[in-house]
C-alpha cells in the first residue's frame, strides 16, 4: 500500500491478502466493454469469457412479458504479474484484483494502458465510482498481542469489544469517513477464520476501502487513484503500531 515504489513507504513483508481496484462506468452509446477487453487482452496471458443470462419482466394492464438479454464478463489473467482484470458488461465496470500486492507498480502501468484504450476506442467515458480496497490480515495468537499490531486507538477499541463473559464468534468494528467527497470505509477487529465457532485465535483484519462516488472523466482516473492510494496508506500508518510497521519494511 504505497504511493511511491521506493522509499520509506515500501513494505517488503506487507500483510495485504487481497487488493481490488474497481471503476464503475456510466453507460453511453460509445462505451463498448467487449472492445476494451479485447484490446487489453494483448497485455495478459489468457482471457476467460463468461456468458451472463439476464431476464427482465415488463408488466402491462393485460399481461406480462419476459425478455432475455445475454451479456458477457471478460476475465483477463496475467500469471507473471499475479493479477486478474475483469471487464463486465452486466455491471458496466472493470476491476483489477491481486493477492500478491507489493506496491502501486502492480496496477499503475495497467491502469495507464486501460485509460489510453478507453480514450481511443470510446471517446468521452466517465466513471461514477472509483475505489481501492486493501484487506490486511495479521497473525495474532493472544489478546495481549493486539496492541503490538494495532496502534493505541484501535487496540483499545478491539480489546474493549472482547467480552470475558460472552462466547463471541466474531468481533468487528466499522467506521466511515467523508473528506470532501473522498470517502473511506474502514473495518477492523477479529474476523475469526473458524467462524461461527467461538474465537480461539485472535488474528486481526484491517480492511481499508478508499473510494470516490462522483462523475470523473477518463483522463482524471489516474490522479484520483493516486489520491485514494495515498489516503489508504495514511490511514494504515495512523492505525498500526509504528514498531510493527518497521518490522514490515
Amino acid at each position: 500500500m504505497t504511493e511511491e515504489r521506493t522509499g520509506d513507504n515500501t513494505m517488503a513483508k506487507n500483510e495485504i491478502k487481497k487488493f481490488i481496484l474497481r471503476v464503475d462506468l456510466i453507460k453511453n452509446d460509445q462505451l463498448d466493454i467487449s472492445k476494451i477487453a479485447e484490446k487489453m487482452s494483448e497485455h495478459f496471458d489468457r482471457t476467460e469469457k463468461k456468458q451472463i443470462n439476464n431476464f427482465s419482466i415488463n408488466f402491462t394492464k393485460g399481461a406480462s412479458e419476459v425478455t432475455k438479454g445475454d451479456t458477457f464478463d471478460y476475465v483477463l489473467v496475467s500469471e507473471g504479474k499475479s493479477i486478474s482484470m475483469t471487464f463486465t458488461e452486466t455491471q458496466c465496470a472493470f476491476w483489477l484484483a491481486s493477492n500478491q500486492y507489493k506496491d502501486n507498480s502492480l496496477y499503475k502501468e495497467t491502469i495507464s494502458k486501460v485509460v489510453k484504450v478507453i480514450d481511443s476506442l470510446c471517446g468521452e467515458v466517465k466513471s461514477k465510482r472509483i475505489g481501492l480496497r486493501y484487506i490486511n490480515e495479521f497473525k495474532c495468537k493472544t489478546k495481549k498481542y493486539i496492541s503490538k499490531i494495532y496502534g493505541k486507538r484501535l487496540s483499545s477499541l478491539v480489546r474493549a469489544m472482547i467480552s470475558e463473559e460472552e462466547l463471541q464468534s466474531r468481533v468487528i468494528g466499522m467506521e466511515e469517513y467523508n473528506n470532501e467527497g473522498m470517502k473511506m470505509r474502514f473495518q477492523y477487529g477479529i474476523p475469526n477464520k473458524f467462524y461461527p465457532s467461538v474465537i480461539t485465535v485472535f488474528d486481526l483484519v484491517l480492511d481499508i476501502d478508499s473510494f470516490i462516488e462522483s462523475e470523473s472523466s477518463v483522463n482524471e482516473w489516474e490522479g484520483i487513484i493516486s489520491k485514494l492510494n495515498h489516503a489508504a496508506y495514511g490511514k494504515f500508518v495512523k492505525e498500526i503500531n509504528p514498531n510493527y510497521i518497521e518490522d514490515l519494511k
